[in-house]
C-alpha cells in the first residue's frame, strides 16, 4: 500500500489499510494481509449514487432504518485527507422495489443496499451478517456496480444503543467501506477489521486507518466524471417483474433532489475498542470483463 500512496504523493500515517483488487480465489498477500496481485478496485468517478430497498424489513421501522443507513452513508462522506477532502460522494439514488443482487452490463442499474429477511441464498455462510457484491472490470478494476446484502434471516439486528446484538449501523458502515474500494485491514482499530464483537456499536464511522484508504484510492482534486448515475442509468425502466432477466431492479418514486452531507459529531473521536470475535462480512467480488460479464462468485 505504499506504492499507492506514493503515487498520488499523500501520507498521514503507517499503511495498514487494504484496497480489493481483482484477485479472486487464492491470492498473494504482503505482511499487513492485503491482496498483492491483480488490479487495485475504484470508482472512476467523483459519486457514487445509493439506492435503498422500498421495503426495507419487516423488522425495522422504515423511518429507523432510513435514518440508520443515512447515517452508515454519510461516515463515509467528505472525508478528511489532511490536505482536503476525499475526491468521492455518496448520494441518494431512488428507491428500489426488489431484494436482487444484480448487475446488468447492457441496461440500467443501481447500487443497493437491501434486506434478505426470509431467505439467505449463499450455502454454507448462514452466519455471515452481510455481504457486499462488487462488480468490477478485470482488466482496470473500475467498480461498475456494489449491492450490499443484509442477512436478517439468521442474524438478529438491533438499531439502538441500550441493548445491542449485532448492530446494523456497524455493520452496514463495515460493508459502505467494501463499496469505497477497501479490503479487510489487520488493524483490530479499523472499521474495515473482518470481525465484529458482538453487542458492540464502535463501527459505526470509520477509524484513521479506513479514512487513509479512502484517501489513498480517491485523493483531494482527483479528476473525473461528476454524474451519480449508476452505470447504463438509473433502472427506471425495468419490467414489475423483478426476477426477469437482465432488470437490475426497478425503481419507484422520484429520484432525491439532495446530496448526503456529513454533520457535526458524524465521526468518532477516539479509537475503537478491542476484541473481536465473530466473522463480520464475507465481500463476494463478481468478476466482469469489460465485455463479456462473469457470473461467478468468490468470498474474500
Amino acid at each position: 500500500m505504499l506504492a499507492a500512496t506514493a503515487v498520488f504523493g499523500w501520507s498521514r500515517s503507517a499503511d495498514a489499510f487494504c484496497r480489493s483488487t481483482t484477485c479472486s480465489g487464492e491470492c498473494s498477500r504482503n505482511a499487513d494481509g492485503c491482496k498483492t496481485d491483480g488490479e487495485k478496485l475504484f470508482w472512476p468517478g467523483l459519486c457514487v449514487g445509493i439506492s435503498l430497498q422500498e421495503d426495507g424489513s419487516a423488522h425495522i421501522d422504515r423511518d429507523i432504518w432510513v435514518d440508520i443507513a443515512h447515517n452508515a452513508i454519510v461516515a463515509w462522506v467528505d472525508l478528511d485527507c489532511g490536505n482536503g477532502a476525499a475526491s468521492i460522494h455518496l448520494a441518494p439514488a431512488k428507491d428500489v422495489v426488489c431484494h436482487l443482487s444484480q448487475y446488468d452490463p447492457d441496461g440500467p442499474n443501481a447500487n443497493i443496499i437491501m434486506f434478505q429477511d426470509t431467505k439467505w441464498q449463499y450455502a454454507g455462510e448462514d452466519n455471515t451478517l452481510a455481504k457486499a457484491t462488487v462488480s468490477y472490470d478485470t482488466e482496470t478494476g473500475e467498480i461498475l456496480d456494489t449491492d450490499i446484502e443484509l442477512n436478517h434471516a439468521y442474524n438478529e439486528y438491533t438499531t439502538g444503543d441500550d441493548f445491542v446484538v449485532y448492530d446494523l449501523q456497524s455493520i452496514l458502515t463495515h460493508e459502505l467501506g467494501h463499496l469505497m474500494g477497501l479490503d479487510h485491514t489487520l488493524d483490530y482499530n479499523a472499521t474495515m477489521n473482518a470481525g465484529y464483537q458482538q453487542g458492540t456499536t464502535e463501527l459505526r464511522t470509520p477509524e484513521l486507518d479506513d479514512i487513509d484508504g479512502v484517501c489513498a484510492i480517491y485523493p483531494p482534486g482527483r479528476e473525473g466524471p461528476t454524474s451519480c448515475e449508476p452505470n447504463g442509468g438509473f433502472a427506471s425502466e425495468c419490467a414489475t417483474d423483478v426476477e426477469d432477466a437482465g432488470c437490475s431492479c426497478r425503481t419507484v418514486g422520484p429520484s432525491p433532489s439532495s446530496l448526503w452531507r456529513a454533520g457535526p459529531g458524524a465521526r468518532k473521536s477516539g479509537p475503537q475498542g478491542g476484541g473481536f470475535a465473530i466473522a463480520l462480512a464475507l465481500a463476494s467480488l463478481v468478476a466482469l470483463q469489460r465485455r463479456r460479464p462473469r457470473t461467478d462468485e468468490t468470498s474474500k
